[in-house]
This record gives C-alpha cells, sequence and structure tokens, in this order.
C-alpha cells in the first residue's frame, strides 16, 4: 500500500469514528438495529442508498459504515463515492454535522486527504 493510499485510509478510520459521533449529536443515528431480513432486503436492493427498504440514515450506520470498514481493514481499494449529495436530500438541513462530515468522507475517498 503507498503512502499515499495509507494516509487515506487512515483519514478515513477516523472520518467514519466522527461521523458516528455526529450522527449521534445530531439526532440521526437509529435509535435501533433494522430486522436482519430488513438489512439482507437492502443489500439487495438495486435502489441507491436502499431507501426502498431503510431510512437514509439506518443505510450510513448499518451497511455504509460497516462495509466500508471492511474495506479499510482488508486494505481495499475505496471506490469514488458521492454519499453527501444523497445525504442533502434524505436528510434536514438542520443536520449540518452529519452533511459536513459526509462531505468530508467523500473528498477523502476521492483523494482529497486536508
Amino acid at each position: 500500500m503507498s503512502k499515499e493510499s495509507r494516509a487515506c485510509h487512515i483519514a478515513l478510520v477516523r472520518a467514519l469514528e466522527q461521523l458516528e459521533t455526529v450522527m449521534e449529536k445530531d439526532g440521526v443515528w437509529p435509535k435501533k438495529m433494522p430486522a436482519e431480513q430488513d438489512l439482507k432486503t437492502a443489500m439487495e436492493s438495486a435502489v441507491p442508498f436502499a431507501v426502498d427498504c431503510l431510512a437514509f440514515e439506518s443505510w450510513l450506520a448499518f451497511i455504509f459504515i460497516p462495509k466500508l470498514r471492511i474495506l479499510l481493514s482488508q486494505e481495499k481499494p475505496l471506490p469514488p463515492m458521492q454519499i453527501a449529495p444523497a445525504a442533502q436530500i434524505y436528510l434536514s438541513s438542520a443536520n449540518q454535522r452529519t452533511l459536513s462530515q459526509l462531505q468530508k468522507i467523500d473528498n477523502i475517498a476521492n483523494g482529497y486527504i486536508g
């Protein structure tokens, strides 16, 4: 793994931890985990962010964050992503900390660390 790639992975690990924190502070973190069958259905969904199966914030908490952590722990290349634009549609603008953190994650995943 290149030095640049390693820096990106480290930055993303920290950014994901911060995302959980700000989602909790913004009151966005789901109160309970979806049923196992709902998660399975969401994982198979062809709809972006599985919004046909889960609330966007549940997708973040129980699919996006865990899957990204798996990729990071396995030191796999990260796909380019644009999560923040969807978050602006599905989350209230009152959740500014969460929206900002998702933009930071997008930036890091797309190679803009800073």
